[in-house]
């Protein structure tokens, strides 16, 4: 009685009938590989949409609204249309919706003047300020020092200021008055989107924009659970009228509808994509066992059981899926190290707060260039092997069966 798998009769399947095996383990590989990009594809391009998130310190960009949009007829200070006034009583209640841990609210203006626009941010400069948004411009400080609590003093972005010559000791006009430029600000990668020109204390910002006390048009969330986003989003939009509330699915809209799709439809496209690579799988081991019709017939005449027959072409099947994996696994590795070097543009700004849109001729700060963040996990390696053995495996066994169910003589007259 044969009771082991015999070795030889696996290499010999592949040597000797190398188009059908290559065809068999190529197909496996094809099936894999679609399988693992996507899953990876999608974990960086979400990943991606996080990145301006996780260098602000913040979760959510709370903003409101004007009724109207277009092109502002008066120069000087005014307020962006995208993000209004929110009261101090609205900012309280934000900063203690349930799941918030941090808040933050700022100051963002528009100046245009003539032939020349920029931003401002108004910041709180006191040391109990929370690390947020725009009040991250402690750690982006590459030049200089903090203005002082209630001065004319700002601080530029780097590019901004190397475009108009500013540098610490200079002096600007902003608004009517002369402010002295005390720091450079260097922005971090992916930030971009709620960068300004100029920024300032909240209180000289709020003097400009003629702004009672305590009133903001920005507010930064901070929450103990991501997970929780989509849920506090809700509830701020059931009470706060016209409000804007940015996440990171907000920036992956941003990216282009291929991102999108791919980020947000994950799991449901990772799913599918396997399911439809265990039916290619079990269709690939089908066809070559209806050509193998007349080989299992004849390991049957000399002797062996059905059971033999069964685990050797399970252990065949499983052997080649095996191959077809790592083949994929190869490619997936190389397409990881290619892909790590696709950068993607994340935009310069949030949709409807960039004043660069109403000003030609004006400094206009580019889109920053992110690179994909690709990344394999141990499930990445471990799972899709495991996987294709057990399918090619099992389908294999069961299909194999089903095809020794016929008579042994017509099998053999076959070819």
């Amino acid at each position: 009685m044969l009771e082991r798998i015999h070795l030889r009769f696996i290499r010999g399947e592949i040597a000797c009938h190398g188009k059908r095996s290559t065809l068999f383990i190529g197909g496996i590989a094809t099936a894999v590989l679609v399988v693992i990009t996507l899953d990876v594809l999608g974990r960086a391009f979400v990943g991606l949409a996080t990145v301006p998130f996780r260098n602000l310190g913040a979760d959510l960009i709370v903003q409101r609204s004007a009724t109207r949009n277009a092109v502002p007829k008066a120069m000087g200070i005014m307020l962006p249309y995208s993000a209004e006034t929110i009261t101090a009583t609205e900012y309280r209640r934000l900063a203690s919706e349930p799941g918030v841990t941090q808040a933050a609210g700022f100051v963002l203006l528009w100046n245009f003047g003539k032939g020349r626009f920029f931003s401002i941010s108004g910041i709180p400069l006191g040391p109990q300020a929370a690390p947020l948004g725009p009040g991250r411009v402690r750690d982006w400080l590459i030049q200089g020092s903090l203005p002082e609590p209630g001065a004319r003093e700002v601080l530029v972005e780097r590019h901004y200021g190397a475009f108009y010559r500013l540098k610490p000791g200079t002096t600007v006009e902003i608004g009517g008055e002369s402010f002295t430029v005390t720091g450079v600000v260097d922005i971090q990668q992916g930030s971009q989107i709620v960068a300004s020109n100029f920024y300032m204390d909240i209180n000289q910002a709020r003097t400009l924009g003629h702004l009672p006390p305590d009133l903001v048009n920005q507010v930064f969330l901070k929450l103990a659970d991501m997970g929780q986003t989509g849920t506090v989003k809700s509830r701020i939009a059931s009470w706060m009228p016209r409000v804007s509330v940015t996440s990171p699915g907000t920036m992956l809209a941003l990216f282009g509808g291929v991102s999108e799709t791919i980020g947000r439809f994950r799991s449901v496209a990772v799913a599918a994509s396997a399911a439809a690579a265990a039916i290619l799988g079990a269709t690939l081991v089908y066809g070559i066992l209806i050509e193998r019709r007349r080989d299992l017939a004849v390991l049957r005449v000399i002797g062996w059981t059905r059971a033999q027959v069964r685990r050797q072409i399970a252990a065949e099947m499983g052997f080649q899926g095996l191959l077809g994996a790592l083949i994929a696994l190869g490619l997936v590795s190389l397409g990881a190290v290619l892909l790590a070097h696709v950068a993607i543009a994340v935009p310069a700004s949030l949709p409807g707060t960039n004043p660069a849109t109403f000003a030609a001729g004006g400094f206009q700060l580019a889109a920053a260039s992110v690179a994909l963040p690709i990344s394999l996990t141990l499930w990445d390696w471990l799972a899709p092997p495991v996987a294709a053995v057990l399918v090619a495996a099992l389908c294999g066994w069961w299909m194999s069966s089903n095809l020794q169910g016929h008579k042994l003589w017509p099998a053999l007259k076959v070819g």
